[in-house]
């Protein structure tokens, strides 16, 4: 079943949320959210050159090729970035297949549309896509779910637009605990962690998909939620 939110409405206070364990009012995440995307639009122009180099490209597409992805369907790739994946996607799933990149930085997206002349880019945050539900086969979020402010809406958004059989991926080229120091030496993305293994499965089930799978390695995060 799909937990639901309640959002206040009308004056009064602010709303609160939880953000690694510490309550923040909207206006407290707001602004967070606000230096999280300065940061990636002012960085957007080198990203790729200063963070993708041709070995870990290789490692990028070596995880890409583990996931065994079917040929010809419809993918979107939730934190895009400036589109590392989707060159290595339109090779593994042939061109057939309808690859969406999703971003909330106007500046990665350029990057993006340019990869592929096929992609459909689209400017906007995972907690909220702007497609039908039912729309995508799969869904991946590389290197960017830590990066969501509220992830279990992000979670209800990914069951919601997958269609039944549909499998979303969380997937990074290290582990949870290089992931949340990396991100804690950067004052822009300080506190984005990737939550611990009981709290992704926890909730992604309460998201409504039937089956996780978790696992981690010194060079690999994998997770996988399927919906039923």
């Amino acid at each position: 079943m799909v937990r639901l939110r309640l959002r206040p409405f009308g004056p009064g206070p602010p709303f609160k949320t939880f953000l690694n364990g510490v309550i923040m009012t909207t206006q407290a995440a707001d602004s967070r959210d606000k230096k999280r995307l300065e940061f990636f639009e002012g960085a957007a122009e080198n990203w790729e050159a200063q963070n993708y180099t041709p070995e870990i490209i290789g490692q990028v597409r070596n995880l890409l090729l583990s996931l065994n992805l079917p040929a010809g369907k419809t993918i979107l790739d939730v934190g895009c970035g400036r589109g590392v994946l989707i060159p290595i996607l339109r090779e593994i799933m042939g061109p057939a297949a309808k690859i969406i990149a999703l971003d909330a930085s106007a500046a990665m997206l350029e990057g993006a549309a340019a990869k592929d002349s096929e992609v459909k880019t689209i400017q906007a945050r995972a907690e909220a896509i702007p497609l039908p539900d039912n729309h995508v086969d799969l869904l991946i979020c590389f290197s960017a779910f830590p990066h969501i402010h509220d992830k279990p809406a992000a979670a209800d958004e990914f069951y919601r637009v997958l269609t039944p059989g549909g499998t979303a991926y969380i997937l990074h080229l290290c582990d949870r605990e290089k992931i949340n120091m990396h991100h804690d030496g950067h004052r822009a993305v300080h506190g984005d962690h990737l939550p611990n293994s009981e709290t992704m499965k926890r909730m992604f089930t309460e998201a409504g998909f039937a089956e996780t799978i978790l696992s981690e390695g010194p060079e690999r995060y994998f997770f996988s939620a399927k919906k039923e």
